[in-house]
């Protein structure tokens, strides 16, 4: 019998691979030669003369040839299963589908650029766990599809540390945290996230994630790096937006159009420092004119970073792609990329004078005029006292902002008159192809309305009508998925700046699109978002480990527990001066350098290492510190702070060596420990008191009776200060769970 079975098996193995249909062209071998072949043998001008996307070229053994024996791709040859799904396909005849393939997916073919519909709240009355949330029936009705199970609620001192953390960035105190547990009110946790949301440390906590998106800098870039001291007013406009939670499609027009859709305000000029948030050269824009090479190609990057920023920014697409050739996995043509281009012809970054309120500026205007109009006709002395007037007004504000302008020199702008922008073969500037007007993604089913004699103003209010319109699914959906990554360490997309084929897909579609629609259709209010989310138990679990769920979804894709997170890199600075009691909380203005320049007058060089830790200038929040391109704050780089040259949708997480390194010997940390010293110091009478009200500041807790002792004695061997940075050196102060 075991004879008998063992030849059925051994008959069944050869036969199962003869009766194996082969696999699907057009579903699974024309993605495959797309994305690993199509990059070079298609187009106009096809590497080699050989068009792979043409049946007629294709000679199924000679490709088979090349590729079995790794000459192409030449680069990255083709993994192991995919060189089973070219054979298998060769094997079983080759048969071709579409032809050509089709190098330029289809909207309709892919999720992100399907409508927005809310879908139904899953029915819950049969679940045996507990919901607090439309939130939680999405996730427990997947949980329950996976065979995994919910993890219990975290206890209250988890809790409020994880909520200050990720709503104001900073830590509880210890009253606060012991108000926290003894308050009984059912009400208790939803009272504390309404408190916090309206703090406004809010705004500051959620502006540097905002920043990190739109890669924000205080300087220039490039070799010579320059400072942008008017570039501020940016930040402070965000961190404001956000505490007045203000509606997100208004948030998104001011940042593309906020001169032309909301003149005399503040906010629709300061918002406009999205525009200029990226690197500039200032070599190929102030010292090359448009007319020579080199500045023709500053200026296409800097439309680029236009296009880039916003398209990446509000919809999550990588639109810039297509600078050189159709975009090869997502539907955006290089005749589109370029009509985004044609939006912003007219713009450069540059510094502009406005007043911060409506009236003054309506007010200036008035004057102005009439003074210009008293000279011509008068004279200059018949104007003076309007001149007078003017000199009475309050002085105007500067920001950086993107905008037309008029200048001299090299750097002259274009006076509001947009540049002709041409389809460039392969991005280069020196072979123009046919001219290309304003337009923008005909993958996004919204009319872009444009008169013929559109001005530059006209182009920019209709993309920012366009980007916010209620039929965009990727504006909607783009936003709730970046908040949700806040909050949960990963979003429901795990490629937050690209939900395009080359990015990830939701591993909760439908509750994505019940968070974009309830977000769209209730207003736009972030705070409301954030309280749905936090409010949940499914954010309110324990991040504790289970065994059992581990084996099926150790990474936590389905969220049956929270995750613990690292603190972000700016918080770890915040919180260290918070518990030393240092921190200044003095909000808004020009940014604060935690460096001294040398050789300002050329390629200026910002030394860290040569400013006063016990500046108390510089024991602001770290979101007010003058960010540098060129060189990193070298303790904020130690733990991952985003790089200001790079859209950061996601931030790097480590853990090296040089953290603790960081903790234990950096300037900024010496000094603080010796004010954390000082302050529990006055808090009890001897070093075991001191030791306890050190934890109690630090990860709001008292030590256990191990760590007392051990701390204790280092306190008294080597004095309180030296015990307050090994508190600081804590992982629980580093760590969120």
């Amino acid at each position: 019998m075991g004879r008998l079975a063992g030849s059925a098996f051994a008959i069944l193995a050869v036969l199962a691979p003869l009766s194996a249909a082969p696999p699907d062209f057009d579903r699974t071998v024309a993605p495959l030669l797309v994305q690993r072949c199509a990059g070079c043998h298609s187009g106009e001008k096809p590497k080699g003369d050989f068009d792979i996307t043409r049946k007629a070229n294709v000679v199924p053994a000679d490709v088979w040839k090349r590729v079995d024996a790794d000459e192409m791709p030449p680069k990255k040859p083709l993994t192991a299963d995919e060189k089973a799904t070219l054979k298998a396909w060769i094997d079983g005849g080759a048969a071709w589908g579409t032809d050509p393939i089709r190098t330029r997916p289809e909207a309709k073919d892919w999720w992100a650029f399907q409508p927005l519909r809310k879908p139904s709240v899953p029915a819950i009355s049969n679940f045996k766990f507990q919901i607090s949330n439309s939130v939680d029936a999405f996730v427990l009705t997947r949980l329950v599809k996976e065979g995994l199970s919910p993890s219990a609620p975290a206890d209250r001192r988890t809790l409020i540390r994880r909520l200050y953390f990720d709503l104001i960035g900073l830590p509880p105190t210890p009253e606060q945290i012991a108000a926290f547990e003894k308050d009984t009110r059912p009400d208790a946790y939803e009272r504390l996230v309404d408190e916090l949301l309206a703090s406004p440390r809010y705004g500051e906590r959620w502006a540097r994630h905002w920043l990190d998106v739109v890669h924000y800098g205080e300087t220039h870039g490039y070799d010579k790096d320059q400072p942008r001291p008017n570039a501020w007013p940016y930040r402070d406009y965000v961190i404001r937006a956000l505490n007045e939670d203000k509606p997100y499609t208004r948030f998104v027009q001011e940042q593309i159009a906020g001169d032309v859709l909301f003149p005399g305000t503040a906010d629709g000029i300061e918002a406009l420092g999205f525009l200029s948030a990226g690197p500039w050269d200032f070599i190929g824009h102030a010292e090359l004119p448009e007319s020579k090479i080199d500045g023709k190609v500053a200026r296409h990057l800097d439309r680029d970073d236009f296009v880039s920023n916003t398209v990446g920014t509000f919809l999550s697409l990588t639109a810039h792609c297509a600078q050189c050739h159709d975009h090869k996995f997502d539907p955006i043509s290089q005749r589109e990329y370029y009509g985004l281009q044609a939006v912003f012809a007219a713009i450069d970054r540059t510094n502009r004078s406005y007043d911060p309120d409506p009236k003054l500026t309506a007010k200036r205007a008035e004057l102005r005029s009439q003074y210009a109009g008293g000279a011509a006709v008068l004279g200059p002395p018949a104007a003076e006292p309007h001149r007078r007037s003017l000199a009475a007004l309050p002085p105007s504000r500067t920001a950086y902002i993107g905008t037309a302008f008029t200048g001299s020199g090299n750097f002259a702008g274009t006076g509001g008159k947009p540049r002709p922008i041409h389809l460039l073969p392969r991005g280069d500037v020196t072979k123009p192809g046919s001219a290309v007007g304003p337009g923008v993604l005909a993958a996004i089913p919204v009319k872009f309305e444009l008169p013929p004699d559109a001005t530059e103003a006209d182009r920019r209010a209709a993309l920012a009508k366009w980007l916010t319109h209620t039929d965009n699914p990727l504006l909607w959906r783009s936003i709730v998925n970046r908040v949700w990554q806040y909050h949960f360490g990963r979003g429901l997309v795990d490629t937050p700046n690209d939900f395009g084929r080359m990015g990830q897909q939701p591993t909760h579609p439908e509750l994505l699109d019940f968070l974009a629609a309830e977000f769209r259709d209730g207003g736009g209010s972030l705070k409301k978002l954030h309280k749905l989310i936090v409010t949940s138990n499914t954010y309110r679990q324990s991040s504790a480990a289970n065994p059992a769920n581990t084996k099926t979804d150790a990474d936590n894709r389905y969220l049956w527990r929270q995750n613990r997170r690292k603190l972000e890199a700016e918080a770890v600075r915040d919180s260290i001066l918070a518990v030393s009691g240092m921190l200044d909380l003095t909000a808004g203005g020009p940014s604060f350098q935690d460096f001294v320049v040398e050789k300002p007058e050329h390629s200026p060089h910002y030394q860290y290492h040569l400013a006063d830790p016990e500046d108390a200038k510089t024991h602001r929040r770290a979101v007010y510190r003058f960010v540098v391109r060129s060189k990193p704050q070298p303790f904020l780089a130690a733990f991952d702070c985003a790089d200001p040259s790079l859209a950061v949708d996601k931030r790097n997480e480590t853990i090296t060596p040089q953290q603790a390194l960081a903790l234990l010997n950096n300037r900024l940390t010496l000094a603080m420990a010796a004010h954390f010293a000082k302050r529990v110091e006055a808090l009890a009478a001897d070093d075991a008191g001191r030791v306890s009200a050190a934890f109690r500041l630090a990860v709001g807790r008292e030590p256990t009776a191990s760590e007392a002792a051990v701390l204790t004695q280092h306190a008294a061997d080597h004095g309180l200060a030296s015990a307050c940075r090994l508190v600081l050196n804590l992982n629980e102060f580093a760590f969120v769970d």
